[in-house]
C-alpha cells in the first residue's frame, strides 16, 4: 500500500505542467485533490466560495492572503455551505495569516485541517518543522516561478513516518502528529538506514560536523507544509473503504 502510494505520489510530480502558478488559479494535484492560493479573500472569493461547494478534496493556501474584514463573512459563509462536510479541506496557515480569519478556522472544527509551521495562527492542527522564513521562501518560490512539482517533491525529515501512521494518529486524537523531533547535534535520518528507527533502534546516529556549512538560498527548497497536506489527502485515500 505504502508503496504504491509512494508510486502515485511520483507520477503525481511528472504529471504536474512546469509552468508558474497564477493567480486563483485552481491546480489539480491528482487522485481528485485541487490546490487554491489566495493572495486576497476580497479578489478570491467568488472562485473560492464555488472551489468550497463543488471540490470534495481542496488545499486552500492563506498563509500569506490580505483579508479585509468584510470578506470574512463571504469565508464564513462559504464554510457554512459546505456539501461534502465528510471530506475536510486542508488550509494552509503561517504566523502571517491574517488575525480576523483564525476564529473563522477555529469555528469551522471538523471541516477543516490546518497545516502549517508552530508559530501559525490558529495554531495548526498539523504542525510542520519547518523554520517560517524557509515556509514563506518556499511560498514566494511558487510566485516567482519555481514549478509546483519541484516544491513538493524530493525527501522530507519524516520519511519512515509514513502516511498511514500520521492518518492512524490523526484519526486516534493526535491532531500535532508528527515525527520525532531529531537528538540535537545528529543527522536527520530521512532514507538514511545507518539513523536510528523502529527498525535498527540499536544503531548510532551519525554526528553532524561542527563546521557544516548552513544551507545557502539557492539550495532547492521544499514547500513542506503543502507537501503534507498532499500527503495527508493519499493517506485518506489510502485508508479509505473500497
Amino acid at each position: 500500500m505504502i508503496k504504491s502510494s509512494l508510486v502515485l505520489f511520483l507520477l503525481l510530480v511528472l504529471s504536474i505542467a512546469a509552468t508558474p502558478l497564477r493567480a486563483m488559479e485552481l491546480t489539480d494535484l491528482g487522485e481528485g485533490l485541487s490546490y487554491l492560493r489566495v493572495h486576497s479573500l476580497e479578489e478570491s472569493a467568488k472562485g473560492l466560495t464555488a472551489a468550497i461547494h463543488e471540490r470534495d478534496f481542496l488545499v486552500i493556501d492563506l498563509r500569506y492572503a490580505s483579508v479585509p474584514t468584510e470578506s470574512v463573512s463571504v469565508f464564513q459563509a462559504a464554510l457554512v455551505g459546505r456539501k461534502v462536510p465528510s471530506a475536510p479541506l486542508f488550509v494552509l496557515v503561517s504566523p502571517s495569516t491574517p488575525a480576523n480569519l483564525v476564529d473563522s478556522l477555529t469555528a469551522a472544527g471538523s471541516k477543516l485541517i490546518t497545516l502549517g509551521v508552530k508559530e501559525s495562527a490558529p495554531y495548526p492542527q498539523l504542525v510542520i518543522d519547518q523554520p517560517p522564513e524557509t515556509d514563506r521562501r518556499a511560498y514566494e518560490a511558487l510566485d516567482s516561478g519555481q514549478p509546483l512539482a519541484g516544491l513538493i517533491s524530493g525527501k522530507i525529515s519524516k520519511e519512515r513516518y509514513d502516511e498511514v501512521a500520521l492518518m492512524k494518529e490523526f484519526t486516534n486524537g493526535n491532531t500535532n502528529a508528527s515525527p520525532p523531533a531529531p537528538d540535537p547535534g545528529t543527522k536527520p535520518a530521512g532514507l538514511d538506514k545507518t539513523q536510528p528507527t523502529a527498525a535498527n533502534p540499536g544503531e548510532k546516529p551519525v554526528p553532524i560536523p561542527a563546521d557544516k556549512p548552513a544551507a545557502s538560498p539557492g539550495d532547492h527548497l521544499i514547500d513542506r507544509v503543502l507537501q503534507r497536506a498532499v500527503h495527508l489527502h493519499r493517506a485518506l485515500a489510502a485508508i479509505k473503504p473500497r
